[in-house]
């Protein structure tokens, strides 16, 4: 009887950590965790843009918390007439470690074109990407001034 009492104890114990271990695998525990800060990157960087003008493809990866390309919509802060930005996509070339790791895959990018500046004075655009109807990022172009 004694024993019968510590294994009805033991197995109740087991299965009490048994559901325990069950439900810290499937429960989703953010706490602590960054959900919401945005991250952008452009590949490539197009970096000071010359005063003659440019256009540029970058590839444009959207990251929030952990959440990893996060779609996206672009425009510019206050439509200035000199810069012009649309929503493409990009071919870009993976080498893999070993033979016939090579691969192509389709990138969502922005096709941007700046037009030439003859003001004098160095400018700046603010690219904004967003994600849902409250959250944006900005990524900054600079243009060289003439």
């Amino acid at each position: 009887m004694k024993n019968m009492k510590h294994m009805i104890k033991r197995t109740a114990l087991l299965i009490l950590c048994l559901a325990g271990l069950f439900c810290a695998c499937t429960k989703e525990n953010t706490e602590g965790m960054d959900t919401t800060t945005l991250r952008i990157s452009l590949t490539p960087e197009p970096g000071l843009i010359p005063a003659a003008g440019l256009n540029f493809v970058s590839g444009v990866v959207v990251n929030k918390g952990m959440e990893f390309e996060v779609p996206w919509e672009v425009s510019v802060d206050f439509n200035p007439s000199w810069i012009h930005v649309t929503k493409t996509t990009k071919t870009s070339h993976y080498v893999g470690t070993y033979a016939g790791d090579d691969a192509d895959y389709e990138v969502a990018a922005i096709d941007v074109t700046v037009d030439p500046n003859d003001t004098g004075a160095k400018r700046t655009a603010n690219l904004r990407f967003k994600t849902d109807a409250t959250s944006s990022i900005v990524y900054t172009i600079n243009q060289a001034a003439n």
